[in-house]
Formats: C-alpha cells, structure tokens, sequence
C-alpha cells in the first residue's frame, strides 16, 4: 500500500521492549517519529530493573523479538544484562537512536481539537506537537510503594527494587524485606547468603514452581547460529507451550499445577510451620505464577526469616509489627511491585473536548484490542488494558505494533487526519473480554495486580496469543471513525 505525502509525524513514549518495536515498524515505514524516554537509553523495565537476581520468566528464545533471533542467549531463561544488551543492540541495529530523545520524561498528553494534533508536555517545560502518539510506557513502570508509617523516620536507608540502590552493598547489614512477589523471589535468595541478617515480610504466600534453568553450550550456539531452524524450534515448543494453557479454575491444568507446586513446597520445607506459612489458599495462577529453586531453600539459612505478622509502622530504627515487636534493620527493601492496574497513571492524558483518561478509566483501564480509546483519536498503547499473561509480551508487542503500522498506513493512503475507535466498538470489544473472564483463575480467593479496586481485571488477556494476534490482522470497517 503507498503512503501518500500526509503521513502522520508520530510520538512514541517509552523505549523499553515495546518502543523498539513501534520504532522499527515505523522506521520501515519510512515515518518522522521520535521516542522519548525518562532513562538516558533503551531497555524500559530491564534499565530500571537491575536488582540482584533480576531475569526473566520466559523463556529466552520466546522472549525475544521473531525478526532478531539471539542464537547465543547463556541459558533457558537470560538474566537482566543479558536481556538489557539484546534490546540496545536490536535498537542500534535498526538505528533507533537517531530517533531516540533520552532523559525526557513526558508528563501531560493534550489533544486538539482545533489543530488535530496531540502536545507532549516534557518534565523540563518543552512541548512538542505530534500527529499521533503511542504510548510504550508498559504496565511495569510505576513502582508500588505501600503507605507505612513511620517511613519518614526510619533511620537506615529504603529503596524498591526497581529503583535498586547499588552505592552500597547489603552484604553484613540486617535488612528487611517488604513484600514476596516476582522481584523478591529473585533478589531474596540473591542477596540472603552475604545479609547478617535477612527478614522477609510476608502478607499472602505464593506458590513456586522449580525452575529448569540451564546454559546452553558452544556446540548448541554454534547450532544456532549455523541453523536458525534449530532455535526456532525451542522458540516454537515454548511458544506452543503458552498457547497450550488454560486459565480457567477448574481446569484439569490449573489443578495439576497446583499440585505440582504443593508437592515442590512438601520436598523443599521440612519444618511444619514454616511450610505453613508458606502455602497459599488459592490455586496456581490466581496470583503470577512464578518460578525458584532458590526461594524455599533460602528460609532454611539460619540468619533469614519469614514474619507473616503484620506490619504497623516503621520506626527510627526498623519495623514494627502489630504485636509490637520491633525488627531492628540497616535497610528497607519495597520488593512491592507495580502499580500494573493504573495504566498511565504517569501520564495525564487529555482527549476530545478535554475529556481526561483517568476519569473515563475510574471503574478500570479498558481499550478497544488493548490499543485504542474512545475519545483520543490518533492515540495508541502498546501493553495496554487485557493484553497480559498469556504468552510472550514481545509477541503481543509484534501484533499492535503491526496493528498500529497498519492503521497509520491506511490513515496516510486514504488522506485521514484522524483516526478513533468508535465508542460502541470499545464498549462491545470490553463487555465480551470481560464477560470471558468468569471461571478465570485471576478472579480466584487472592488479591493481586491484575485487577482494579472496582474488581475488574485489566489486565490479563482471556484469550490465546494467537487469537489476539489473529483479531489485530482486519480494521473492522464500523468499529472506526476515518476523518
């Protein structure tokens, strides 16, 4: 298809995984684009996340992009720098920096009605028009960080995970550990062997699977490289792996997960109550499911322990609990996650006739294909409302990013200066998610980020990979306004 001469100039925030991506299909394209981003390079979540420990819990062939096979990953699943390296070199191979404006965090999102432009308001005062703008700010962007008091007093030094404070190390201090989530499954074990001392904090048990984690050898990265089809066929089998899995509560799957992890905590906790306070009283997936051979064996070091009793303030000198014990410590961990359920709470967005996002999202984010909303024309998101958790991001990544390069292609061909999701094709699009999410194991007996105060769970997909991929191929001529 041409792009005639009125091709939008596009505004791309964020340049993690899914800024890459926006950025080389648009490149491909041969569209004026800039990607701005608050860090001084590419990577997003895996340059903020630099954690002991921190790696990723899909696979490293699946993790990756399809058009940039990486034949030489370490082991099955890549550690943080490794997958930091994989994402700037893709960039730089695709001469995204040219595009790229570091250290510019974008605050406000103001459509025109008039202009028929979106202004991008910088942290430093600039501004900057663009014709369209995709939001690649992800769901992991804003740390979590509970409301204690007592915080201001504490004497000794706090940081969450994703803002890991490496001036000092935490070797011989006594730290507590707020928090047993993905994160602090990784840094817990990472650092516990070097801590004087180490407590863990926990308020709901999550189950652990193993972690079948190995190198892969210079004859198999040789193989890789002589013959992609050989890394392609491990990205296939976890790739099918994903699609292969169910969901629902009651599924024979959920089921035998459940009991698998049961049966891993038995092996691996020899002391009754510990394992007590260990097992969840929900079933796998409810909460994210995560991975370890680390995490149990670490509460049997004899300096490492796990309070499951709450936690009433934070004093001059450590943590308090409700019955009035006071944990003396060096430093505060907030191993507490995202905000993953408050979609650009980053950023305040102002659509037609001023309308704000945070309000028309106040019972829960939702997008039409977890791209587009009603109201912001020539606006998208990349990791948007339901599109996480069933198989690899950078695959769901792929779809909207050719999604969105398609949509821009048409707006260009047919002269459009604007393009918007209709109100009722939103509405339709989230009623059906949401009404595909009973029986879903995310709705489950546990709290997690999956789902807005109000209930509703905005962020899982309840659908295959695939069939996202496949709904995001057609523009559905009545479900868009073309101006």
């Amino acid at each position: 298809m041409g792009v005639s001469a009125r091709q939008p100039k596009v505004g791309v925030i964020g340049a993690g995984a899914g800024g890459i991506a926006m950025g080389i299909q648009l490149a491909g394209g041969g569209y004026d684009f800039t990607i701005f981003d608050r860090a001084d390079g590419f990577g997003g979540t895996w340059r903020h996340n630099t954690f002991p420990g921190a790696a990723c819990d899909v696979p490293s062939h699946l993790y990756s992009y399809s058009f940039a096979l990486n034949p030489r990953w370490s082991k099955t699943y890549a550690n943080q720098p490794e997958i930091l390296a994989y994402l700037e070199r893709v960039a730089a191979d695709h001469g995204l920096g040219a595009h790229l404006r570091p250290n510019t965090a974008i605050t406000t999102l103001r459509w025109s009605d008039s202009r028929r432009c979106w202004t991008l308001s910088t942290d430093d005062g600039g501004q900057h028009d663009f014709d369209a703008v995709v939001s690649a700010v992800g769901m992991l962007d804003m740390p979590n960080i509970p409301d204690i008091p007592g915080a201001q007093r504490f004497r000794g030094r706090r940081f969450h995970s994703a803002r890991w404070d490496h001036s000092k190390s935490t070797a011989g201090e006594r730290v507590a550990s707020i928090g047993t989530g993905a994160s602090a499954v990784q840094y817990v074990p990472a650092i516990a062997q070097q801590t004087a001392q180490l407590t863990v904090f926990q308020r709901t048990p999550i189950w652990i699977a193993p972690r079948f984690d190995f190198p892969f050898t210079p004859e198999q990265h040789e193989e890789f490289e002589r013959d992609p089809a050989a890394a392609q066929k491990l990205r296939d089998e976890a790739f099918d792996a994903y699609e292969s899995s169910s969901f629902d509560v009651d599924a024979t799957q959920t089921r035998e997960a459940t009991e698998l992890a049961r049966s891993y905590l038995m092996r691996k906790v020899a002391d009754p109550e510990l394992r007590a306070k260990l097992t969840p009283d929900y079933p796998v997936g409810c909460k994210r499911p995560l991975m370890s051979r680390e995490w149990y064996p670490t509460f049997a070091l004899p300096h490492v322990r796990l309070e499951t009793t709450a936690i009433a303030e934070l004093t001059e000198r450590g943590v308090r609990t409700v019955d009035g014990v006071e944990h003396r410590v060096d430093t505060i961990i907030y191993g507490t996650g995202f905000k993953a359920a408050d979609y650009l709470s980053s950023i305040d967005v102002y659509g037609t006739g001023g309308r704000h996002l945070r309000d028309d999202w106040s019972n829960g984010a939702e997008a039409y294909l977890g791209t587009l909303v009603a109201g912001y024309p020539n606006f998208f998101m990349l990791y948007g409302p339901n599109t996480n958790g069933v198989n690899s991001i950078i695959y769901i990544h792929e779809a909207q990013t050719t999604f969105i390069r398609h949509i821009l292609d048409v707006m260009g061909s047919r002269g459009a200066r604007t393009i918007e999701v209709t109100a009722a094709a939103q509405r339709r699009y989230s009623g059906e998610i949401q009404a595909a999410m009973a029986g879903k194991v995310w709705l489950a007996n546990c709290n997690n980020y999956f789902r807005h105060p109000s209930g509703k769970v905005v962020t899982q997909l309840p659908y295959s990979g695939r069939t996202f991929f496949e709904r995001t191929r057609a523009l559905i001529p009545n479900d868009y306004t073309l101006r």
